[in-house]
């Protein structure tokens, strides 16, 4: 059992998975996160990672597809209301991305530290994580919000 945890390869580095969306898009990051529970002792948690970073983000761009047509026809409406569910959007996608991220750089960090033994009692902090998430999802929507209404016009 010890050999066969020895020989398992070492795990990603989340931040570095979570900022190759500029290449792999959202979809692709999410996944590649996914994979990286099995090198980080939770392979239970691949799948539901996987269609989590599917799925969600379809939602989210149906969700702001649909907004955006169903306020077309009114040409009057503030720009902030009308920007107010895209930028929603954009900002859950990438707090998905970033939560999942942070999640794993726990157990990356005391895996560098102590080896792939640390793992196997390694307690993940999902509460703080979704936290984390939560504020990325919010400021990035406050800031497409609030402030690109401002520096366009």
């Amino acid at each position: 059992m010890d050999e066969q945890r020895k020989s398992r390869p070492a795990p990603w580095e989340p931040y570095r998975i979570m900022s190759s969306f500029v290449f792999l898009t959202i979809f692709g990051a999410g996944i590649w996160l996914a994979l990286n529970w099995k090198r980080l002792e939770k392979p239970e948690w691949q799948v539901r990672t996987i269609l989590l970073s599917i799925f969600l983000p379809l939602i989210m761009i149906a969700i702001a597809i649909g907004w955006i047509m169903i306020s077309i026809p009114y040409r009057n409406m503030p720009e902030q209301l009308f920007l107010s569910v895209p930028m929603l959007v954009f900002g859950a996608n990438f707090g998905n991305l970033w939560a999942l991220a942070r999640l794993q750089n726990g157990a990356y960090k005391k895996y560098k530290q102590e080896g792939s033994i640390a793992l196997l009692s390694y307690e993940y902090d999902v509460d703080g994580a979704l936290f984390f998430g939560g504020l990325v999802t919010l400021g990035i929507a406050a800031v497409g919000i609030f402030l690109i209404p401002l520096m366009g016009g």
